[in-house]
C-alpha cells in the first residue's frame, strides 16, 4: 500500500530535518511518495495526482496547505494522518507575548480543524502525546506517538573526524534567543557562577535571534551563532563539556541526543520529549523549574564535578530512535490506523 508524505523536505528547520530523516529511512521502499513540487500550481497538481495514487496521506508539516490536502484526500476517500512536530497554539503564546487573543484563537482553530479531520495524530514523543491528550481532550483518542529518528552512525562518523579534547569550561545550547528555549536564564545562572565562584565558564548559543538574543549577547562569556552547518554544530558539541536544554516546551529535542552521542554531559528541563528514551536519567540531570537560575547554577556546578554522560549513554534506547526503525514504525502505525 502506498503512503503519500506531504511536508517540507528542503529547509533546515527541526521539522524539515526530521522529515528528511524519515525519507532517508524509507529510501528503498518504492511504495512511498513525497511532496517535491516547488511552485504553488505544481504543488496543487502534485497533491491531486499523488493522493489519487496513494492509499494514505500523511501530513508532516504545519502548513495552511494542510486544508487543501485534507479536502483532496477526503474527495478521493483516502485516510489522512498527521505527524505532529509541534503545538503551534502553545508555542506562539510562549514566543510572542504580544500575540492577540484573536490571533491565538485563529491558530488553535486551524489546529483543531486538522485534529478533527484526520484519522490519527502521531506526536513525536510519548511525553508530547500525553500533553496533547490533556490539552485537546475532545480528540484524545486520536493521539498516538512515534519517536523522531536519528542517523546515529552518521553523527559518530562526523565526530570521529573532529577528535578534539573536551573544554571543561565550555557549555553549549541550541535554540538561540527564542523565548521558548529559555537560554537567557542559563546566562543568568552562568553569570552567577562566574561572579560568585570564579568559574570562568564560557557559553556558546546557536540559533535564531528570537526575542532574547540581544540580552544573551550582553554577557561577555557568550559566543553567539545565528546559523551553522550541521557538521559545525556537531564539532562544537564534540568539544563542549556540557549541553543544556532549558526549554519551556520541547516536543522531542533531537539536539539532546546528538549532544549525548558527541559525549556531552546533559542538563535538561523536565519538558523535553526525548527524556522518554533515556532510561538512566536522574533528578540531578533535570531542571524542574526552568525559571530558577539558582537551581540551574547549582546543577551546573554539580555536573562539572560529577559527569553524567557515560551513565546517560548506557540508558539511551537507540533501537527506538534509529532512523530506519523509527521510519518503519511510523509506516506500520499508518497501515494499522
Amino acid at each position: 500500500m502506498k503512503i503519500f508524505f506531504v511536508g517540507d523536505y528542503s529547509n533546515n528547520t527541526g521539522p524539515s530535518i526530521a522529515n528528511k530523516i524519515i525519507r532517508r529511512g524509507l529510501e528503498n521502499n518504492k511504495n512511498m511518495l513525497y511532496s517535491d513540487a516547488k511552485n504553488k500550481i505544481m504543488r496543487v497538481l502534485e497533491l491531486i495526482i499523488k493522493t489519487m495514487r496513494a492509499d494514505y496521506v500523511c501530513l508532516c508539516s504545519f502548513s495552511k496547505s494542510n486544508i487543501i490536502c485534507i479536502k483532496i484526500a477526503k474527495l478521493f476517500n483516502k485516510k489522512v494522518l498527521y505527524l505532529m512536530h509541534g503545538y503551534s497554539t502553545y508555542e506562539s503564546k510562549i514566543n510572542n507575548k504580544a500575540i492577540t487573543k484573536e490571533k491565538l484563537k485563529s491558530i488553535n482553530d486551524f489546529e483543531k480543524y486538522i485534529f478533527k479531520n484526520v484519522d490519527r495524530v502521531f506526536c513525536v514523543s510519548m511525553k508530547f502525546m500525553e500533553y496533547m491528550k490533556k490539552e485537546e481532550p475532545e480528540y484524545a483518542d486520536k493521539f498516538d506517538y512515534n519517536f523522531n529518528g536519528i542517523d546515529i552512525e552518521k553523527i559518530k562518523s562526523i565526530v570521529l573526524t573532529h577528535n578534539s579534547n573536551k573544554k571543561n569550561n565550555q557549555i553549549v545550547s541550541i535554540g538561540g534567543g527564542v523565548r521558548q528555549k529559555n537560554n537567557l536564564m542559563i546566562c543568568e545562572a552562568i553569570d552567577k557562577l562566574n561572579k560568585e565562584k570564579k568559574m570562568n565558564l564560557k557559553y556558546i548559543v546557536i540559533g535564531q535571534a528570537g526575542t532574547d538574543k540581544e540580552q544573551i549577547c550582553s554577557y561577555d562569556f557568550v559566543t553567539y551563532y545565528d546559523k551553522l552547518t550541521h557538521e559545525k554544530v556537531l564539532y562544537i558539541l564534540s568539544e563542549s563539556y556540557l549541553y543544556i536544554q532549558n526549554s519551556e516546551f520541547e516536543t522531542f529535542g533531537l539536539a539532546i541526543i546528538e549532544a549525548l552521542i558527541c559525549n556531552c554531559n546533559l542538563l535538561i528541563s523536565n519538558n523535553i520529549g526525548s527524556m522518554d528514551i533515556i532510561e538512566t536519567i536522574e533528578n540531578g540531570d533535570i531542571i524542574f523549574n526552568n525559571k530558577n537560575n539558582d537551581e540551574i547554577a547549582e546543577k551546573i556546578e554539580k555536573l562539572l564535578i560529577r559527569a553524567n554522560q557515560s551513565r546517560l549513554k548506557k540508558g539511551l534506547n537507540i533501537q527506538q530512535i534509529h532512523f530506519k526503525a523509527s521510519a518503519m514504525s511510523l509506516v506500520d502505525k499508518i497501515y494499522n490506523s
